[in-house]
């Protein structure tokens, strides 16, 4: 006489159907819509097959990419004038757009490293293909005691995508090019 399925061997019958209704996995090759090949893994990640190859024509197209277009900020002119030390800058915007406001903070900076003083001065208004000037004073300080000029913050700017609630630290700048000056350091 047969003795009826126990709950123990049902359980084993149903997992081994189950176990053998799974599909089958294994990793798959597919191109992109640029002609790169990449290869999708079972486990959920993937990775380019040329990855080598596509590096070179990453760095061959970066290469024969023309320069991103920035507005250029250069020191025109350092005076010594009464009680402190005068600088007259210049922003050139080589932008297609134009720039509706950015105020850079420029550290005035002994030989030691230490900042003086910094000054904010606002451009506003420069359209594309125009410069314009402004001029700073720093008061208390000597011409000759001033080792460096350094172009800081900016990140409240209106110009292109950007605005004054855009929170992204260094964006504005990053569209700014410091020209070197021969009068002393200026750089960002």
């Amino acid at each position: 006489m047969q003795r009826p399925p126990t709950l123990k061997g049902l359980l084993l019958a149903l997992a081994l159907v189950a176990a053998s209704l799974q599909p089958a996995k294994a990793d798959f090759e597919l191109t992109d819509s640029t002609g790169r090949r990449i290869l999708l893994r079972d486990n959920g990640t993937w990775k380019y097959v040329d990855a080598k190859d596509g590096a070179k024509e990453k760095d061959a197209a970066a290469a024969t990419a023309p320069p991103e277009l920035q507005a250029d900020l250069q020191l025109l002119k350092r005076v010594d004038a009464p009680g402190g030390c005068q600088f007259i800058v210049m922003l050139t915007n080589n932008l297609p757009y134009e720039i509706d406001s950015l105020v850079p903070d420029f550290a005035a900076q002994r030989a030691n490293g230490i900042v003086y003083a910094s000054k904010g001065t606002n451009f506003g208004s420069v359209r594309p293909g125009n410069r314009t000037t402004r001029q700073l004073l720093f008061e208390g300080i000597g011409c000759q005691d001033i080792a460096k000029l350094q172009v800081l913050g900016g990140d409240r700017c209106e110009m292109g995508d950007l605005n004054k609630f855009t929170d992204a630290k260094g964006r504005c700048l990053a569209l700014v090019r410091v020209v070197p000056s021969d009068l002393l350091k200026f750089e960002k």
